[in-house]
């Protein structure tokens, strides 16, 4: 991404100019939690959009960021393609990954399948009876996460600003050459931005968290692309069917997730 030192330079140089211009401007009114109207305002208008699609799908491609003891850090990608059918269907597979970070699950409104590609073991289990409960019951139990998990439920908005202590519009930028409104939170835990796409569809193109409790500030980016909203998702999509040789275990494994490196997290 930092092919080029003068552009980066030019780009960091406009990047401090806005924030500045930002710090030093006429003081802006917020709301309740502390985020300005504007900033308030395309928020809830993406989490009304995501909130009123009944069905959709979007490709994530994800940054997990390491910081080693020695304070380096590494920065582990993948891809997942996401499928969602409200009110409780949900599919998201890691794409082209075969090692130990090839994971998959599905959810089909009754049962929950967990398929491990680094071991060909899977588990099924009894599934709660919507996609928000679901994933509450992953993340917290077997901490597993969709990438963007926040953007899937029923009402993002009220997920997103949990713990937001103030948010402000940042700007009007270009992601993937889209044009799209910069937003950033500062949070009680963890800080984060959004850039969402302008128009009729305000979809989050890009997601940026970091977390503030970790020596180094890691950060996760997730960008999103290829969304398809509305879309018809065929039926055997919630389906997981078994390949030979797969060896079903009794529950998920709490440590069936990608492998990120031989050393441990600080």
């Amino acid at each position: 991404m930092r092919s080029a030192r003068t552009p980066l330079l030019l780009l960091g140089l406009a990047v401090a100019v806005s924030i500045v211009s930002i710090a030093a401007g006429p003081p802006m009114l917020v709301t309740h939690r502390g985020i300005e109207p504007q900033a308030e305002q395309r928020l809830r208008a993406m989490a009304n959009y995501l909130g009123s699609l009944q069905s959709f799908t979007v490709l994530a491609a994800s940054m997990d960021e390491v910081v080693l003891g020695s304070g380096e850090k590494i920065q582990l990608a993948s891809e997942s393609l996401v499928s969602v059918e409200r009110p409780n269907h949900l599919r998201s597979e890691q794409v082209g990954a075969t090692g130990p970070g090839g994971l998959a699950f599905w959810y089909d409104g009754r049962t929950m399948t967990l398929a491990c590609k680094a071991d060909g073991s899977y588990a099924t289990i009894p599934a709660p009876s919507t996609i928000d409960t679901v994933i509450d019951k992953v993340r917290k139990q077997y901490r597993i996460d969709a990438p963007g998990a926040d953007f899937l439920y029923s009402h993002p908005y009220e997920v997103l600003t949990e713990q937001v202590v103030s948010g402000r519009y940042v700007g009007r930028e270009t992601i993937d050459s889209v044009a799209a409104d910069h937003l950033a939170f500062e949070g009680e835990a963890v800080d984060w931005q959004v850039w969402i796409q302008e128009g009729s569809q305000p979809l989050p193109l890009r997601f940026v968290v970091t977390t503030k409790g970790i020596k180094g500030r890691p950060q996760f980016t997730v960008r999103m692309s290829r969304w398809d909203p509305g879309i018809k998702v065929p039926a055997a999509t919630w389906s997981y069917e078994p390949p030979v040789g797969a060896r079903r275990l009794p529950s998920f494994p709490v440590d069936c997730r990608a492998q990120q490196t031989q050393a441990s997290r600080p």
